[in-house]
């Protein structure tokens, strides 16, 4: 009774579930992140690189320049940009692979930058392990269903091996619905206090009406994992992305930022009487 109880709160919660969008301005632009996937160089499977592709929506600016900056302060300019309808594009950017960011630097064409903190890896825990979701690393749209894959990182907590296998995992769509990879990384063994590297699970014959809301492991069972994109894939915390030394002085430009914006709107609102 327990599990079902779980399930149904679950099926509930996902309804439309999916990353949260990231949004900055300098009071006149506004610059939206709608989500990140990474996709393979295509022919090279030795690669060391792979293709970040983000999207992108751009409000009250003609056009800007963008900069993508790693956890080690390496910044990356986009290889190729492919323009969407309504201000929306797609920003392509090669980067080394399994590449963690800490934010996106924003120029409007004749404005102040805009800068916006990256997501923070969703994560979730139970007595033995630590589950790390990484993000959507392929994605193919067929005529029929989708194929999607999906990368993670498991740590061991216990004091014995702990095996860990794709039959671990599970995807939910928005619906709740379950999906059980079809192909994925051979069954690895994490010592005690340990973490396995990056693995990827492939799920194939997803509906076209299926978007990726959740991922689990272990469900339906008495300690299961749910990392639920839409709740747990939040941005960075300004001390993160900043250091605790620089968030006072961040607070403060902010601020001096949001009064100027409002001393435009208040200046614009008296104009138009």
């Amino acid at each position: 009774m327990r599990l079902t109880v779980t399930v149904l709160l679950l099926a509930l919660a996902l309804n439309a579930a999916q990353a949260a969008p990231l949004q900055g301005s300098n009071g006149n632009a506004t610059v939206v992140l709608f989500g990140a996937t990474e996709m393979s160089i295509l022919g090279d499977k030795d690669a060391t690189t792979e293709i970040l592709k983000v999207d992108v929506g751009l409000m009250d600016a003609e056009n800007a320049t963008y900069q993508l900056v790693d956890a080690d302060n390496n910044i990356y300019l986009p290889d190729l940009y492919r323009p969407l309808s309504s201000g929306k594009q797609l920003l392509y950017f090669r980067v080394p692979k399994d590449s963690l960011f800490r934010l996106v630097n924003v120029t409007p064409k004749g404005g102040t930058p805009i800068y916006i903190n990256w997501w923070a890896t969703p994560k979730g825990s139970n007595d033995r392990l630590i589950l790390r979701y990484y993000g959507i690393a392929d994605w193919l749209i067929n005529p029929g269903d989708q194929s999607i894959v999906i990368s993670v990182r498991v740590q061991n907590n216990c004091t014995q091996n702990l095996i860990i296998s794709p039959e671990n995992f599970t995807l939910l769509d928005q619906w709740g619905w379950p999906y059980r990879p079809t192909s994925g990384f051979d069954p690895e063994i994490i010592g005690p206090q340990n973490a396995s590297g990056r693995v990827k699970l492939g799920f194939t014959g997803v509906s076209l009406l299926s978007r990726p809301a959740a991922l689990a492991y272990d469900y339906m069972t008495q300690d299961q994992i749910v990392i639920v994109f839409e709740r747990d894939h939040v941005p960075l915390s300004d001390v993160t992305v900043y250091g605790a030394n620089a968030t006072r002085g961040l607070r403060q430009i902010r601020s001096i930022k949001e009064e100027v914006a409002a001393s435009k709107a208040r200046l614009a609102a008296t104009k138009a009487k």
